[in-house]
């Protein structure tokens, strides 16, 4: 692994048009109406606007790119059937990876110019740009390993995604979701969490780390040698602070080395710790049941005699707890099985105890004995030292510290 990263970043941001000031556009949005799929036209005759103002090499390939670079393409998963009457097409802009600095310098242009050619409409969060996301690819340069445990225990996951009004969306899954079912299941048999020092732990998250579009850090393209992070709304690349300032923790994550990381290994492993202790006081209380469907099955989960939430299994399991409206969900997750449910209550449990701890406005379950389980829990976590996100962001910081200090060549001359 290479002493010091060098972090680069490309961009997928999605956005919605409109007639691009064309003629031809208006004429198919009066007598069409929005596109299903944004044309080869359209998306050329954008790609050739913002070649025209940013100064860059944009373009719009017929077919999937085969290499990194600035392009215009259809994006398939926004709705345009409840458009505004002035929207036409939905796009996705692709960039290269670029230094930091660099990718801030491509991110001004583009709101520059989206400005310019289509207005205001993409700046402004609303039920429409919500389902807009930016994402953004990392990496850190030639031969520096990106370690998945290093960003499970060293990012506040919970608080990037509240802050960017995407959790528990279809796409943007924590790393948690992914590995806290195994991780329970071995505090059940190992209840002071002595088989999980020294490597255990970085390895069982290596091992079950997410991998796929579901996860708001996508692991599966560390094989394209790269993160994609999800965690990010287009409303945020408009209006949000610089790229650095909303990436955080995570290059920082990232960087911490072996010879630092047991503070976080320590804290992550406490956290479970009282997790597990919690769902052995509520597993009795927990029941659920399934009733066969024309498409999937369908049921409910019951804490203390009382709804908790919905359940629909079709293979793998969605479980939805209910807030206090109707059709209203406090928590998701996703992607489970029959035999994990008491485990993803458990960890949805301790989203909702932490988003509270946080200060975070958050829907109540409407059960509420599980809703006095869960301020319990948040209470659990506020004695508990060293589990607070501000406390990791120090040790975030501690590190990097220490880092310099050992090996200060590395950082007074980078190309060394």
């Amino acid at each position: 692994m290479s002493a010091i990263p060098s972090w680069r970043a490309g961009f997928e941001l999605e956005v919605i048009l409109g007639d691009l000031g064309e003629p031809r556009f208006a004429r198919e949005l009066r007598e069409h109406g929005p596109m299903d799929e944004a044309s080869t036209a359209f998306c050329r005759a954008f790609a050739t606007k913002l070649r025209e103002r940013t100064g860059r090499a944009w373009s719009a390939p017929s077919r999937p790119p085969l290499r990194p670079g600035f392009y215009v393409v259809p994006e398939y998963g926004l709705d345009p059937l409840n458009w505004p009457e002035d929207r036409l097409a939905g796009v996705e802009l692709l960039t290269p990876p670029l230094p930091l600095d660099d990718a801030e310098t491509v991110r001004s242009e583009l709101i520059d110019a989206i400005y310019e050619i289509d207005g205001g409409f993409n700046f402004l969060a609303d039920e429409h740009t919500g389902d807009c996301g930016w994402h953004i690819n990392i990496d850190a340069g030639d031969g520096y390993r990106l370690d998945p445990d290093r960003f499970i225990v060293g990012v506040d996951e919970l608080l990037l995604l509240a802050r960017n009004d995407r959790l528990f969306s279809r796409y943007t899954g924590l790393q948690r979701h992914a590995v806290g079912v195994a991780l329970l299941r071995h505090l059940a048999h190992d209840p002071t969490g002595k088989f999980l020092l020294g490597t255990a732990l970085g390895n069982l998250l290596d091992d079950r780390a997410g991998r796929g579009k579901g996860y708001a850090a996508n692991f599966a393209k560390l094989r394209k040698g790269y993160v994609e992070l999800r965690h990010f709304s287009a409303e945020s690349f408009f209006n949000g602070p610089r790229l650095t300032e909303q990436l955080e923790r995570i290059p920082a994550a990232f960087e911490v080395w072996p010879s630092h990381s047991h503070p976080f290994e320590q804290a992550f492993r406490r956290k479970f710790l009282l997790l597990s202790r919690w769902l052995a006081r509520a597993r009795d209380k927990l029941a659920w049941d399934l009733t066969q469907g024309l498409v999937a099955a369908e049921g409910l989960v019951h804490f203390a005699g009382e709804p908790l939430g919905h359940l629909m299994a079709n293979g793998l399991i969605e479980l939805n707890l209910f807030g206090h409206g109707e059709y209203e969900y406090v928590a998701t997750i996703r992607d489970i099985v029959l035999s994990d449910i008491p485990e993803a209550i458990a960890l949805l449990a301790l989203d909702l105890a932490e988003l509270h701890k946080l200060g975070i406005q958050q829907r109540a379950s409407s059960n509420r004995p599980f809703q006095r389980a869960v301020l319990q829990l948040a209470g659990h976590l506020r004695k508990g030292p060293g589990l607070s996100s501000s406390a990791q962001l120090a040790e975030l910081a501690n590190a990097g510290k220490l880092r310099r200090e050992m090996h200060p060549q590395f950082y007074a001359n980078p190309e060394t």
